[in-house]
């Protein structure tokens, strides 16, 4: 295989390789021979298709992917370019030869209501209030910058961190709206300043997050290598860890897992899924560890059920799910995309109807969140175009509310 290759070049070759005719290995991934003729003849995929592929052939997914091949984008919004003029503003200001050029501001510096917005913004974050997040964020990252540089000795420490919480935040609103670029930039500040005042609760997150966006680019390799490397640093002695410090290690641990998961490593992914329950075994419950972030074991049990989703197998991932003890204690982001992981697995094992509901049920309860939510379009999208009937009513509705072409 040669570098300039298309995707269509690739599938095609390592077909014939395989002696695979187009509809056998349709058959063997559970795809329709369309879909593989499509991608022949230079069509594009979605990542999952390209995941069930690779398992076929025996190749990681990673193995598919060209700069000319993204995984697909919901549509812009129109406001969109105003809002993130202004965040761009805030998380990578422009450069002089002194240094970066951070606006004026005379404001007196005021550490107790820096922390106070911040937890504020985290708050509006967990609640799915993306456009408060888009509103205060570019605002408190500025106001962060101007405590750094105000402050000395203990404060200057404080004002650091919490700047670093600033720019994480930031940077995990920039991942939902699918500005990874942008997040990656936010996160990057975040862990430079996690890592200057030895915040390690914060650093893990900065790079589990900095994963998170890379995932979404399709780097999986990558992720793999950078959050298995944090978490070998990171890693306590059980025994005698706190729940900080486990909860740091395991959420490490979990994007390390899924990221093998969709690089086709099932084993490596499995392996990595059992070490992150580990680290969440000691836990009596979800732990809230960092800027309202939690973890334990029903948040790692929750991770389980997509490592199984992902490489190929919805009928365990159903039973993974179905074992879960409830737990309020679990973020509202991971109890909604465990959701649409649920409704991913019905979807993929022929009940529509179901998966209709979760998707229902999310609309209501989390529309603002829904709607920048691929997983939830390729799941709306699989329910529209499914075979032998017309979509009901609110399926149509659905596909109308994520922008899924009928």
């Amino acid at each position: 295989m040669t570098n300039d290759q298309t995707v269509a070049d690739r599938v095609r070759e390592l077909r014939r390789r395989r002696g695979l005719t187009q509809e056998e290995l349709a058959e063997q991934a559970g795809l329709s021979a369309n879909v593989v003729r499509k991608i022949e003849q230079g069509g594009t995929a979605r990542m999952e298709t390209y995941n069930a592929l690779g398992r076929v052939l025996k190749v990681r997914t990673v193995w598919f992917m060209t700069a000319e091949s993204p995984s697909p984008k919901p549509q812009p919004q129109g406001s969109r370019d105003a809002v993130l003029a202004d965040i761009r503003s805030a998380v990578n200001p422009p450069a002089g030869l002194s240094g970066r050029l951070y606006a004026d501001d005379d404001t007196p510096p005021n550490l107790p209501m820096l922390s106070h917005a911040v937890t504020a913004v985290a708050d509006a974050y967990q609640a799915d209030r993306y456009d408060d997040v888009a509103r205060m964020a570019p605002a408190l990252v500025r106001s962060a910058h101007v405590h750094v540089r105000a402050l000395d000795g203990a404060d200057h420490t404080e004002a650091v961190r919490l700047r670093g919480g600033a720019l994480r935040i930031t940077g995990a609103y920039l991942i939902q709206i699918r500005e990874h670029d942008l997040a990656l930039m936010a996160l990057r500040d975040a862990l430079r300043d996690a890592v200057d005042v030895g915040d390690e609760a914060l650093a893990a997150a900065a790079i589990g997050q900095q994963g998170w966006a890379l995932l979404r680019q399709a780097r999986f390799d990558e992720v793999e290598r950078l959050c298995i490397a944090a978490a070998d640093q990171m890693e306590p002695r059980i025994s005698k860890a706190t729940p900080q410090q486990l909860s740091a290690w395991g959420y490490l641990l979990m994007r390390a897992a899924a990221a093998a998961a969709r690089n086709n490593r099932v084993e490596e992914a499995r392996e990595l899924q059992g070490v992150a329950v580990s680290a969440a075994g000691p836990l009596a419950q979800e732990h809230e560890w960092l800027g309202r972030m939690r973890f334990g074991r029903v948040t790692a049990a929750m991770n389980g059920m997509q490592v199984e989703l992902v490489t190929g197998h919805p009928d365990r991932a159903l039973e993974v799910a179905r074992d879960l003890p409830d737990s309020p204690g679990v973020t509202p982001n991971t109890r909604q995309r465990h959701a649409l992981d649920v409704a991913k697995a019905h979807v993929q094992l022929g009940d529509a109807d179901k998966a209709t509901e979760i998707l229902g049920r999310l609309r209501r309860t989390s529309p603002s969140w829904l709607r920048h939510q691929q997983l939830g379009r390729d799941v709306a999208e699989d329910i529209v175009n499914g075979p032998k009937r017309m979509p009901t009513q609110e399926q149509r509705e659905l596909a109308d509310f994520l922008g899924v072409p009928m």
